[in-house]
């Protein structure tokens, strides 16, 4: 059976496309097609709980791209779910509706706690937490931040943070340098920080994990800015979870706070989408490793997607909460 899961992020709406085999068991498909479009669907409103009427048809026309997609490749099955732009929009019919009528595709606005456990179900297949390790999942979205802290055992604590780059960006509105130094940014943004994550810092605190693993998104920018090399796997094999030098990272940090615009476009690796928020990204990061005694940190390509993948794999519901 070949299935068709659509993310539709805050900032980005992504695609994946595989075929299901029964001789390749749970949690295990064929990669057929990818695509990802920056919609930026909560620009100007996702601090204000409204998707404005520009981004609501921009988000139709991507859906309406990604549609020719699903037609081209012959999906069997379409998934769509949606995420904190939204589960928190006053007028997130005004999406929800167009996308029944015209396309004839279920929309399922996911809860927070349901978009960290599909994020954990997807970062599982690329991933298993060394014995006695504890270990904390990110993944940064544009909207909200998912963060589980899981061991061998199982999952610890997980929760569901309203910051991400767009509300950032709507709440800062920083453009071009982000600060004069490399600190000056961070520390304007540090108590925003400290005030919506202290949830986690008590989290970090008991819990005490020594690795960071990021899910997809901005990490993937962290990584392919840090290790440009790429490394293919079969289009049937789970690629493994790959390793972020920390040390680079923080180096990292504060280029992106102090470049320009410009010159954050001109780093290789860097996804033109990406270049403008990204720096706030690497701060909800640089202040997660402050507030931890984390000491390693790798990079998985599964998210949310691939988490939906595993379950309908295994012969379960979309999403929980989901029938």
């Amino acid at each position: 059976m070949r299935v068709a899961v659509i993310d539709c992020g805050t900032n980005t709406f992504n695609l994946r496309i595989v075929d299901f085999n029964e001789t390749l068991g749970p949690g295990r498909w064929k990669k057929v097609f990818s695509l990802r479009l920056p919609v930026k669907l909560g620009k100007g409103g996702v601090g204000k709980g409204i998707i404005l009427p520009e981004r609501i048809t921009r988000g139709i026309d991507a859906i309406g791209v990604i549609r020719e997609a699903i037609y081209n490749y012959g999906a069997e099955q379409v998934y769509i779910l949606a995420t904190s732009a939204l589960r928190d929009a006053s007028n997130s019919e005004e999406f929800v509706k167009p996308i029944m009528d015209i396309y004839g595709y279920k929309v399922n606005i996911i809860s927070g706690a349901a978009e960290a456990s599909l994020i954990q179900s997807g970062l599982e297949l690329t991933y298993c937490a060394p014995e006695k390790k504890n270990v904390l999942t990110m993944d940064i979205g544009g909207g909200s931040t998912e963060c589980i802290l899981w061991n061998n055992d199982g999952v610890i604590w997980s929760r569901s943070f309203d910051v991400g780059v767009a509300r950032m960006a709507n709440l800062f509105k920083k453009t071009d340098r982000f600060g004069a130094d490399e600190d000056e940014a961070y520390v304007e943004m540090k108590p925003f920080l400290e005030d919506i994550l202290q949830p986690l810092k008590v989290a970090l605190e008991n819990v005490r994990p020594s690795i960071l693993v990021g899910s997809s998104g901005s990490f993937d920018t962290f990584s392919a800015v840090t290790n440009p090399t790429i490394v293919d796997t079969p289009e049937d094999v789970h690629p493994p979870a790959s390793v972020i030098d920390i040390a680079k990272f923080k180096s990292l940090c504060g280029e992106l706070m102090h470049n320009s615009t410009k010159d954050r476009l001109a780093m290789v690796g860097m996804p033109p989408d990406r270049a403008e928020n990204i720096p706030y990204a690497a701060a909800i990061v640089r202040w997660a490793l402050e507030n931890s005694e984390i000491t390693s940190m790798l990079r998985s390509e599964y998210a949310l997607r691939e988490g939906v993948l595993n379950r309908l794999s295994k012969g379960q519901t979309v999403a929980p909460g989901v029938a």
